[in-house]
């Protein structure tokens, strides 16, 4: 009877309970993370708005209207807010705003908040009330460390792009150039909380586009890029970095005499029609400690030596970056934005196994250096760490550059025009397993975190060679391999064991085949691409299969 009852009392209250799913009203507001935390209210609810820092209550009546908590965000703050409830009788509210980090890339948890009640405003310092309750004190001796609701800041990186607007860029071009500034401040704010970015343009005359003082409003920075005209005509490079020493550089626009500085220089050409010359700026007492990069872009650089010097001229050493469009410039973003935040790429090691056996021709083989000097020189033109080895083998395995030979880079490229071929065997198996045991070691300069790259120039079947691929490509040290392999020419085509053992070096889908040495020109970018966009604690074998 009991059991009975029970139940019927279950089954009246299930009936009764009800859940509207039906929307009542729709609240929106132009910040894309508006909505993601809802406090209720007596009356609507409280919404913060996380990218402006602000706060706003919204009611089916009043739609939502911004919360005066503060007159406006405390300089310094990151803008970010997030709000919360106290359980009492009367309503009160805390909003807060995130403290821009001390350390680049890091960001401590610290804020300030502001307790609302019927009662009026009070200001909270979470992290002092942290600090006190770790120290089980309860006074306010660390309230020196605020000053105006603000934790005592890092100096920050300032960084000023200069930008070439000059009339020898068309308008696509300067449009791709200010979507690379615009990426690489979005992508650096994203770790760099005290970095910021000033824009010069630069063409018949000097312009400011974008000052440090703008850097508080972010969002508004940004669309400033967007809306960045050109110039056009001339091309005043040194005048316009002098500009950023005189005009960007200096406390009345925000800049901070502690501060880590960096000047990006943007270029398709050499300098025409400036008073200045770039001794004359680089030379000046302002420029020291000052860290500059320069982008040469196009033929207007890559095929005019004056250019080329004048952009090298500009740079500090190993930080110039040539690139061969507007639109490669996405190449670099990431090398870049790295040189900003101070980060450090473990780099990438990339060992060419050169097969120079007898059914080399000699010609052929001549080719086969080529290629990779061709590599080498094209890769360290944007990934400064990248160091590359060389493994010949025939009759015997030979080491012909060592990733500890990379700190001398023109005399790393003439050994490779000093190979000489070995004839004989064809030992692929011996010499791949060669690059695990003698390359990628740490005493002859490998890195345990560093991406790895096996490139094999081959020309197919293996010849008396006492390993096998089986037992080498099973090897532990080569976990995680990403294999390609490249077949050239009707000699591998039309030979079956060479393309099995071709594929069995391969990853699923990664053999590939050309018609002849001509096409190996074709996929050279595309090689490069790959090494330049590895990313370490990986190993990646390409096979380029040569007859």
């Amino acid at each position: 009877m009991y059991r009975k009852l029970l139940f019927v009392m279950v089954l009246c209250n299930a009936a009764g309970f009800n859940i509207q799913i039906s929307p009542v009203k729709h609240f929106t507001n132009e910040d894309p993370l508006f909505g993601q935390t809802i406090i209720q209210a007596k009356d609507g609810i409280f919404v913060p708005s996380p990218t402006y820092g602000r706060l706003f209550k919204c009611t089916l009546d009043n739609e939502c209207t911004k919360v005066n908590i503060n007159d406006e965000n405390p300089k310094g703050m990151r803008p970010v807010a997030s709000v919360a409830s106290l359980t009492s009788q009367e309503q009160h509210v805390v909003m807060c705003n995130q403290v821009r980090t001390e350390n680049r890339g890091t960001e401590y948890l610290n804020g300030i908040c502001t307790l609302v009640s019927p009662s009026g405003k009070v200001k909270l310092y979470p992290a002092e009330l942290d600090n006190n309750k770790n120290n089980n004190n309860n006074n306010n001796n660390n309230n020196n460390k605020y000053q105006g609701g603000r934790i005592n800041q890092g100096p920050g990186t300032e960084i000023a792009f200069v930008l070439d607007g000059s009339g020898s860029i068309q308008d696509d071009d300067f449009q791709k150039a200010k979507d690379f500034i615009y990426n690489v401040m979005s992508n650096v704010w994203k770790t760099c909380f005290d970095c910021n970015f000033a824009i010069v343009q630069y063409g018949s005359l000097i312009r400011t586009e974008l000052s440090l003082l703008d850097n508080e409003d972010r969002v508004g920075s940004l669309l400033k890029v967007k809306q960045i005209k050109q110039i056009y005509n001339l091309t005043k490079t040194a005048s316009a970095i002098n500009h950023v020493l005189t005009d960007i550089f200096i406390p009345e626009n925000g800049s901070k005499d502690n501060s880590a500085k960096i000047i990006i220089v943007l270029s398709d050409g050499k300098i025409l029609g400036d008073p200045m010359t770039l001794d004359e700026v680089l030379n000046k007492p302002q420029m020291k400690g000052v860290t500059r990069y320069s982008i040469g872009v196009g033929d207007g650089i890559l095929k005019n030596l004056d250019a080329t010097e004048e952009m090298m001229q500009i740079a500090d050493p190993g930080k110039y970056y040539n690139v061969s469009s507007y639109r490669a410039l996405n190449d670099i973003v990431s090398s870049l934005e790295r040189g900003i935040i101070g980060t450090k790429d473990p780099g990438t090691e990339i060992a060419f196994v050169l097969d120079g056996s007898g059914s080399i021709q000699d010609d052929d083989f001549q080719k086969a250096k080529d290629f990779i000097y061709n590599v080498m020189s094209n890769v360290w033109k944007t990934c400064f760490d990248c160091n590359f080895a060389i493994v010949q083998y025939g009759s015997l395995i030979r080491t012909e550059l060592l990733l500890l030979d990379n700190e001398d880079r023109a005399g790393s490229l003439l050994k490779v025009k000093q190979i000489k071929q070995i004839y004989n065997l064809t030992k692929t198996a011996s010499a791949i397993n060669h690059v695990l045991t003698d390359i990628f070691i740490p005493e002859k300069g490998s890195k345990n975190n560093t991406a790895k790259i096996i490139i094999v120039l081959s020309d197919g079947e293996i010849l008396e060679d006492p390993m096998t691929l089986d037992e080498v490509l099973n090897k532990p040290q080569m976990k995680g391999v990403t294999r390609y392999s490249i077949g050239v020419g009707d000699g591998i085509l039309k030979k079956p064991n060479a393309v099995k053992e071709m594929m069995q070096i391969a990853d699923p889908g990664k053999y590939y085949s050309v018609s002849s040495y001509g096409a190996l020109n074709d996929i050279l970018s595309s090689l490069e691409r790959e090494i330049i966009g590895t990313e370490g604690d990986s190993v990646t074998t390409t096979v380029l299969q040569i007859n």
